[in-house]
C-alpha cells in the first residue's frame, strides 16, 4: 500500500507541478495519505486519472478547489 500511495501522491504533485512546498501544504490541509489509505480497498483497482480527480474531488469536498491546487508560489 505504501508503495502505491506514494506513486498516487507523486502523480498529484506532476499533474498540476506543485512545487514541493505547496503540495505538502495541500497534503497536510487536507489529510490526503489519510484519504488514501482510508480509501484504499476501492481506489488501488482504478487508474491514475481516475484516482487523482478522486482527490481533487476530495479536496474541493472539503472546502478547497482547483484553484489552489494550479498555483505555485
Amino acid at each position: 500500500m505504501a508503495t502505491w500511495m506514494f506513486m498516487m501522491l507523486t502523480a498529484l504533485r506532476k499533474r498540476f507541478s506543485l512545487t514541493q512546498t505547496v503540495f505538502l501544504s495541500i497534503v497536510k490541509k487536507y489529510r490526503i495519505i489519510h484519504f488514501l489509505s482510508e480509501q484504499y480497498e476501492l481506489l488501488h483497482y482504478y487508474d491514475n486519472d481516475y484516482i487523482i480527480n478522486d482527490i481533487v474531488k476530495h479536496i474541493e469536498d472539503q472546502g478547497g478547489n482547483k484553484d489552489e491546487l494550479r498555483r505555485t508560489a
